[in-house]
């Protein structure tokens, strides 16, 4: 337990920390969006690299870590999809946004502090195989959704990829996890002098990335939308990575540390790339947003849970 909290208790204490500075104005607005910018696009890609370029990949298999994670987000988006038309504020574009958000989770800023404070660098192979895939999927099936459900079986499948990759094209960690991939065919390592210029960013990335998330937290509203909201908090922290574990467990076989890091980011609440989304299309933002800043907060009992039960050998 003591080491759960000593896990727990800095991630989410620099969460407050960043929103406490935020909401006192202590820095101003352009300052935290200067440091997401710093997190997004230099501090977690550089952690991404050095991990992708260096790791060993010759007994790694990620199709079951695949299967299992993207199989369990299928079921939730599904759910997301089907319980969204049940409810107005989450009821547009065939629920495109809900599903997104009871899908993509904040990873980046929280899950992987999270895994590497509790588990270590160990856990930076399966982190990575996840990671590796998981913006272009969802923004991918997120998009593809909306523009299906919204022309009814004609879709501007041109306009649709041409966004997906000007969007990925521009994405820091998509485009860090595909160098470091391609630096390690190479084969020729990484030398001395930016081995550490990378790992002095990697150790950034930790702190940075949690005090920039508690410093976004301050813009984001509960106000509205609290049917939508306790719906998506349900879909993404309680049946994602419940159907996680079943398929890890029943039908997808891993290792330990694949299995349960499997889980904790399935775990993780709703992600800003989707409060991104939604805003952008103005479709179920306000329940989006609630997700967000609500279920950042109730993450902090439901890992420490989590980290408990994993650590008890129950999971």
């Amino acid at each position: 337990m003591d080491s759960i909290f000593n896990t727990v208790l800095p991630v989410f204490g620099l969460i407050v920390l960043g929103y406490g500075f935020a909401w006192a104005k202590i820095t101003d607005a352009a300052s935290f969006k200067g440091l997401s910018q710093f997190v997004f696009n230099i501090a977690i890609p550089a952690l991404l690299f050095k991990t992708t370029s260096t790791m060993d990949m010759s007994n790694v298999a990620p199709w079951n870590l695949w299967g299992a994670f993207f199989g369990g987000l299928l079921i939730t988006w599904i759910a997301a999809a089907w319980v969204a038309k049940k409810i107005p504020s989450l009821n547009y574009s065939g629920g495109a946004s809900a599903s997104m958000a009871a899908g993509f989770g904040n990873l980046a800023m929280l899950g992987t502090p999270l895994a590497l404070s509790h588990f270590g660098q160990q856990v930076g192979v399966p982190l990575g195989i996840i990671l590796s895939v998981h913006a272009p999927i969802l923004w991918t099936a997120a998009t593809l959704h909306r523009e299906i459900a919204r022309h009814t079986g004609n879709p501007d499948w041109l306009a649709i990829g041409r966004e997906l990759v000007t969007s990925l094209a521009k994405n820091a960690i998509v485009i860090a996890l595909l160098a470091g991939a391609l630096w390690r065919l190479t084969g020729l390592g990484l030398h001395q002098v930016p081995d550490k210029m990378l790992m002095m960013l990697a150790d950034a990335s930790i702190p940075t990335a949690l005090f920039a998330l508690g410093a976004s937290l301050s813009s984001y509203s509960l106000k509205g939308s609290f049917d939508g909201m306790a719906v998506l908090i349900g879909l993404k922290m309680l049946l994602f990575p419940l159907m996680v574990l079943v398929l890890t467990h029943l039908v997808f076989p891993l290792p330990a540390l694949y299995a349960k890091l499997a889980v904790l980011f399935a775990a993780m609440p709703t992600g800003a790339n989707a409060f991104l989304f939604a805003q952008r299309n103005n479709e179920a933002a306000p329940a989006v947003s609630a997700s967000v800043a609500a279920g950042t907060g109730l993450a902090a009992l439901t890992a420490s849970l989590l980290l408990y039960l994993m650590d008890a050998g129950w999971i």
